[in-house]
């Protein structure tokens, strides 16, 4: 069985039953719509949700593949509106990357934060055909890599959070009907589903939003306790005059401790991350970071008189942060930036996905 991978081809969503349509071009919090005074479950206003397009998406998948996207890419954050108004308790996800759209549809859980409203199919390119050993002309053999086909993303769950104008998509579920193409057999999809994060990390202006409102961590589904994590680090960084993009794995250890609305997140024993991050619950499967943190990260940098990664771990400022869960699973994302040493002005993205420790 091949490893699947996450192509760089936007999937495309079709078949969602939406009663209305989306709204589009919207100012932060003000979807335009009519009277919503006939409506108990409309509003004109839109309420504090951080509305608006997120641009520079990048699709990570937690396996620990990395790809940018075809071409550049946006999410957009939209209300479904009527005659009567907008919905306060809903929101269209919709992703753009060149001539291709993807849509989900997702319920608000706080203002900078939504779920998976109902089972729904995400088609694109998730598998792939043919591959392996192939016979030439010649007589020789060449194995050939795999093509992309068709495939649906059978949704399970679906995670929206938002944080310093930063957009962060997770999607979970199965693959099923692996399409192939003439001559190009399907292969078998991943038995155990796949996991994929998109990460838009420049928003429009419109999708800062307000500082969420925190809930009781006592409501939430966040297990606290040790966790076991893998991680994937990706980073960019200048370093003697040579621009290095790297994506590494690691593993190390997280202590979840709660405390009201807080959630400590304490990691460990990874040389792509440690430190400490306090998160503020806004919703029962996601939180927010407290502001002004840092984190300790590793340095994704080659020194080109060596050819050897640099081994400078160094303070970063966490710009943007979310971690939700399931109620076993946790997962863990944060951008940093770093402003000394050998990686000084690193950007990185790190993603933690944890389990509870047997």
């Amino acid at each position: 069985m091949k490893t699947l991978r996450f192509l760089p081809v936007a999937p495309l969503l079709v078949g969602i039953a939406v009663g209305a349509t989306a709204c589009g071009g919207l100012d932060s919090g003000s979807p335009k719509g009519g009277d919503a005074s006939n409506d108990a479950g409309s509003t004109d206003d839109g309420g504090a949700f951080s509305w608006g397009a997120y641009s520079d998406c990048q699709w990570l998948l937690t396996g620990g593949t990395f790809v940018s996207s075809s071409s550049p890419a946006t999410l957009t954050l939209a209300p479904i509106c009527d005659a009567s108004g907008c919905s306060a308790s809903s929101v269209v996800a919709s992703f753009q990357s060149g001539q291709t759209t993807a849509s989900v549809t997702l319920s608000i859980t706080s203002d900078t934060s939504a779920a998976l409203r109902v089972g729904q199919g995400f088609p694109g390119e998730w598998g792939f055909c043919g591959g392996g050993a192939v016979q030439e002309d010649g007589g020789g053999i060449a194995i050939a890599d795999p093509a992309p086909a068709q495939a649906t993303l059978s949704l399970t769950s679906a995670e929206l959070a938002i944080d310093q104008g930063v957009a962060f998509l997770q999607l979970e579920g199965p693959v099923v009907d692996v399409q192939g193409s003439p001559g190009c057999s399907p292969d078998v999809p991943p038995s155990s589903g796949v996991t994929a994060l998109l990460v838009c990390d420049v928003s429009n202006g419109n999708g800062v939003g307000n500082p969420p409102a925190p809930t009781t961590t006592a409501s939430s589904r966040f297990v606290t306790g040790a966790y076991d994590c893998t991680s994937t680090a990706v980073s960019v960084v200048s370093y003697q005059g040579v621009e290095d993009h790297s994506s590494v794995a690691g593993s190390g250890t997280l202590a979840l401790t709660a405390n009201g609305t807080r959630l400590e997140a304490v990691y460990s024993g990874d040389p792509n991350a440690s430190g400490t991050l306090d998160f503020v619950a806004t919703s029962d499967s996601s939180a927010n970071p407290v502001a002004g943190q840092s984190i300790t990260v590793g340095c994704g940098a080659f020194d080109p008189t060596t050819d050897q990664q640099v081994v400078a771990p160094t303070p970063g400022a966490v710009t943007a942060a979310a971690m939700t869960t399931d109620g076993a699973a946790v997962t863990l994302t944060f951008l940093s930036k770093t402003s000394g040493g050998a990686c000084a002005n690193q950007t990185a993205t790190t993603v933690l996905v944890c389990t509870p420790k047997a």
